[in-house]
């Protein structure tokens, strides 16, 4: 086995959190409409907080920090902050609109030698970036940036989000990252708020979209058998989020507060919380009856604890986009066969 893998599986096998996700700020100069982030009426973490927070993550072991927002461009102690990191040993990677770039930032951000840089292309027109995105000549501005990046050896990764509003786009968004000579991501998943709120639902792709990006993809989808011990995802086991206010959470997805930094260590949340006790004890197929029943349970791999909970108050339930998405996969391999129904109720696929 890889030398890098083993020790993952035995940082995971230990519950050692060596990677956790920190959205820094909520604020942003943009404005997507299909954001997820409910910001708060209450003040971010200072930069002497999140200082001591990057102290606390050091004891308890984690390797692999991953700014994200919000901007964290939008944070002016960003760089105070990022560099403290890497002061630390943590490899960091940085999650940014990029309209905020300049050459001197771009030299700076060079100098923390991330592991990568993900930047959202949600579009290839202007028009089109306009409209999910807002702010003014959003596109020119997201390219500039990438190529600052780029002129310094800095990793960077494209990563688009699918729907309705730029679909029709995705040739072109490929085509954009081949001529930066970048890597591109696609993805077909739009997370409610963090609230539960749905606003953005009507945007999700089709159920015949999905199934021809599917059938577009360069590694076609294995199907893969599933185990009463098996999980749908590593929630809980070695990884976490930690909000602009200090308060930590599963996941990206799963908001269920573990704990808040302003008022217990790192260590003690980590260790002794009741969510993440759970999702380490119970997390599996055994306990999700729908989903361990399914006839789609080898073509689902987009199952999400924190979205099944945002859609039905249940950790263990499942969630529509997944069983569509399943369903999708089964009938990009399947085309001449009846597609099977999720193990809930669901309206028939298309």
């Amino acid at each position: 086995m890889d030398p890098y893998q083993s020790l993952l599986d035995r940082l995971k096998r230990q519950h050692t959190p060596y990677a956790v996700t920190w959205e820094l700020t909520h604020r942003c100069n943009l404005a997507c409409f299909m954001c997820y982030n409910v910001p708060r009426a209450q003040p971010e973490l200072s930069t002497e907080e999140a200082l001591d927070v990057l102290e606390q993550l050091a004891r308890a072991g984690v390797l692999r920090l991953t700014f994200t927002g919000g901007e964290v461009l939008a944070r002016r102690d960003f760089l105070t902050i990022a560099r403290r990191a890497r002061e630390l040993d943590f490899a960091i990677d940085i999650k940014t609109n990029a309209t905020l770039i300049t050459p001197e930032l771009a030299d700076e951000l060079a100098a923390l030698h991330p592991v990568e840089v993900e930047v959202s292309l949600l579009g290839a027109t202007p028009e089109t970036v306009q409209g999910v995105m807002g702010g003014h000549r959003t596109l020119n501005r997201i390219l500039g940036g990438v190529r600052l990046l780029l002129n310094r050896g800095v990793r960077v990764t494209l990563n688009s989000l699918m729907m309705r509003i730029n679909l029709h786009e995705r040739e072109a968004m490929m085509a954009l990252a081949r001529e930066l000579g970048v890597p591109h991501r696609m993805v077909f998943k739009i997370s409610p708020d963090d609230d539960g709120n749905d606003k953005s639902r009507g945007q999700q792709l089709p159920f015949e979209d999905m199934v021809t990006l599917y059938g577009e993809m360069c590694e076609p989808f294995q199907p893969r058998p599933g185990h009463p011990r098996a999980r749908t995802c590593s929630v809980g086991l070695h990884a976490c989020l930690i909000d602009p206010y200090g308060v930590v959470f599963p996941c990206i997805e799963l908001r269920i507060p573990a704990g808040s930094l302003r008022q217990q260590p790192f260590e003690t949340i980590w260790r002794e919380a009741p969510i993440f006790r759970e999702l380490r004890e119970r997390h599996t197929l055994a306990h999700m009856p729908a989903c361990r029943t399914c006839p789609l349970q080898t073509y689902c791999e987009g199952r999400c604890s924190g979205a099944a909970w945002k859609e039905r108050g249940d950790l263990y339930a499942p969630h529509t986009l997944a069983c569509r998405q399943a369903q999708a996969r089964y009938h990009s391999l399947h085309p001449a066969e009846p597609i099977p129904s999720p193990a809930f109720f669901l309206e028939p696929a298309p």
